[in-house]
């Protein structure tokens, strides 16, 4: 259930890329909003290794369909990130504004895949920075939508997580 959520948002995300890529005066640099689904799926503890590639692989893939770019090429950009992705997070925790910024902008400019040759190449800091922006807002949809899908913490009754140290115990 939370892999069908997942990637049907991934596909509303891509097509509100690719429109705005199509509907732009002149080629201009937008954020990678794939690679920010993939950055969530290989950073966030409740999925697996294996269900995270499968995500990316087919992120990726509706990517390569809705832009035009060679079909295979995001694809296999963005089950390696999200493989690196997941060897990072067994090393940082990344949480918060900042570092979910900054970690957005390095996996930008760590999969840039210029799609008409290398001379894109200069809008790759741009669409970085433009990723690192725009990912905590993402990173954040995508926790909240975990959080809801998670039918093993409803099933429990966990609906609003753990209690602080000082709460009073409700009877």
């Amino acid at each position: 259930m939370r892999s069908a959520v997942t990637l049907a948002v991934a596909y509303l995300l891509l097509i509100l890329q690719s429109t705005v890529l199509e509907l732009a005066p002149m080629r201009m640099a937008t954020p990678s909003l794939g690679l920010l689904v993939v950055l969530h799926v290989g950073l966030s503890s409740k999925w697996t290794i294996s269900s995270a590639a499968v995500v990316a692989f087919v992120t990726g893939y509706l990517f390569d369909l809705v832009s035009g770019a060679p079909q295979g090429v995001h694809a296999f950009v963005f089950v390696l990130m999200a493989v690196c992705a997941r060897l990072l997070t067994t090393r940082v925790a990344v949480q918060g504004i900042v570092l979910g910024a900054a970690t957005s902008f390095v996996a930008s400019l760590l999969a840039f895949a210029p799609e008409g040759g290398y001379g894109g190449l200069r809008q790759a800091p741009v669409e970085a920075l433009l990723t690192g922006i725009v990912g905590p807002l993402v990173l954040g949809l995508f926790r909240r939508i975990d959080g809801k899908v998670d039918s093993a913490r409803s099933r429990v009754g966990l609906q609003r997580g753990p209690r602080a140290f000082g709460d009073p115990v409700r009877r």
